[in-house]
């Protein structure tokens, strides 16, 4: 029996951690306990559910953006000579990784982690009493949707990964065939697109439930990316126009979306709550700007780290937008300290509560990038007109919207380019690049254009794309998985 199953993996085991709550996602640590023992009432199930959507807002306020932007075309770091401690982190963006670096086993142990925090709520969710039973339905959906979103970054990141659905009562039972194999890419989608279903047929629609929790209009979201990334088109339009039947609509202004005083708005399908008051405030911000800003933009509550400067966007983004593009101004600001000039990623800069606390929520799901999804989906199919749903985006944005006979003729890239300037920083340019088979070419310019601009790039680094991540050291070590090609 293998002793270290904790540290390698993270919860799934017996032993599981939840969280008091009064209002949702409200969290302090009461104590450990078994699922035996813990599961009596409809509020421990509701606690439960809270612990999910916590582990999926640390992953989001973690990893996912080293891997969803920093290992992309749309961003990279400011290099610090006094300070070499971040070099795991630059590796991401520079494809030096190796599979001992932790920000691969930090990716790997927070998803489990949701993944097993989900497996526990669903076997003991039917054992409780519900005052209403319509709500038990809706906390499985809940679930189902967090687990399948944790499952559907897991396999197309690592490829073949280890579906578990089992909680286990001992752990033996967890040290199963299930756990210890590596199940195939089709496979996990099949499971996970089940999932996702049921989580459509459970969830309420937008409007009907609490802020921050999951909609069927985000489940419907969901199961789209899913069809898109296997190239099912038309599946993923189908989905994708029932969405813009529930009620949602871009904000007049771009700035809005994201602005802390309207959180959740109706452009907004799924945001990762933060709350400074409630004693979970966001603090991403601080580690994107300049290093060398010192307190000019964080205020009183800097100076920035030696290890801001992270998510830095390059130049191949800022020159992909019209200077007149309203989104340009918002995402993308310049510090000047008399020396050099630093580009930094301001789209989430509201201002500062204390010492580098923000009340600001992160997007993971917007209509806009439905509507941008759709247009792919025509464009694909033949099914509808891509070129309206584009304007739309790109209307509140541009004084003149309209496309060019070069956009017209090439919407493939026209749309890519268009996801690139609205959905900038919020991690899904990598998924698309490997969506659209585009990755390997991308990437490959990218580090050419990034050694010409960069004294300080290594010569080896982008010579060795991999679109698959490599399993973390450890779980190859402790598991005796086969790893991917080239780790």
């Amino acid at each position: 029996m293998k002793n270290n199953i904790i540290t390698s993996i993270l919860l799934v085991t017996t032993v599981f951690l939840f969280m008091g709550c009064d209002d949702f996602l409200d969290e302090t640590p009461e104590t450990f306990r078994t699922p035996q023992n813990f599961f009596e009432t409809e509020a421990q199930i509701n606690e439960a559910v809270a612990g999910i959507y916590n582990t999926n807002r640390g992953l989001m306020n973690g990893a996912h953006w080293r891997f969803g932007e920093n290992r992309s075309d749309n961003t990279s770091f400011q290099f610090n000579p006094a300070d070499r401690g971040g070099i795991n982190d630059e590796e991401v963006d520079l494809f030096l990784m190796l599979s001992a670096n932790p920000n691969l086993a930090g990716y790997w142990n927070t998803s489990y982690s949701g993944i097993s925090r989900a497996n526990f709520a669903l076997e003991n969710i039917d054992r409780v009493d519900f005052n209403n039973e319509a709500l038990r339905d809706v906390r499985r959906g809940e679930i189902l949707f967090l687990r399948s979103w944790f499952y559907f970054n897991l396999v197309q990141l690592f490829g073949d990964v280890p579906y578990v659905t089992s909680a286990g009562d001992t752990p033996d039972e967890i040290l199963s065939d299930e756990f210890l194999e590596r199940v195939p890419v089709a496979q996990v989608y099949e499971n996970i697109m089940a999932d996702a279903q049921l989580a459509i047929d459970f969830l309420p629609n937008p409007g009907n439930t609490e802020s921050g929790r999951a909609t069927r209009g985000a489940a419907l979201m969901l199961k789209a990316k899913m069809h898109m990334a296997l190239q099912e088109f038309q599946a993923a339009e189908e989905l994708l126009e029932e969405m813009q039947g529930l009620g949602y609509s871009l904000q007049a202004d771009y700035a809005s979306v994201f602005a802390p005083d309207n959180k959740n708005n109706s452009e907004l399908v799924f945001e990762i709550q933060y709350s400074f008051a409630l004693g979970q405030a966001s603090n991403f911000v601080s580690r994107f700007v300049p290093f060398n800003s010192g307190n000019d933009i964080l205020g009183d509550s800097g100076p920035a780290g030696s290890r801001a400067g992270q998510n830095q966007p390059t130049q191949s983004l800022i020159d992909l937008y019209d200077a007149d593009d309203t989104r340009f101004t918002h995402n993308i600001s310049f510090y000047d300290d008399g020396t050099t000039v630093e580009p930094w990623m301001s789209k989430f800069n509201y201002g500062f509560e204390d010492q580098g606390l923000q009340d600001v929520n992160f997007p993971m799901f917007r209509y806009a990038d439905a509507l941008l999804m759709l247009a792919e989906c025509y464009a694909e199919t033949g099914g509808g007109d891509p070129i309206p749903l584009l304007l739309e985006v790109r209307g509140r944005s541009m004084p003149d919207p309209s496309l060019s006979m070069e956009e017209t003729s090439d919407l493939e890239q026209t749309i890519a380019d268009e996801r690139r300037r609205e959905l900038a920083f919020e991690n899904h340019r990598w998924f698309d690049l490997l969506r659209t088979g585009k990755a390997v070419e991308v990437m490959t310019a990218h580090g050419i254009q990034q050694k010409a601009e960069k004294a300080t790039v290594p010569v080896e680094a982008y010579t060795n794309i991999r679109t698959l991540l490599g399993l973390p050291l450890g779980q190859v070590e402790e598991f005796s998985f086969t790893q991917n090609e080239g780790w």
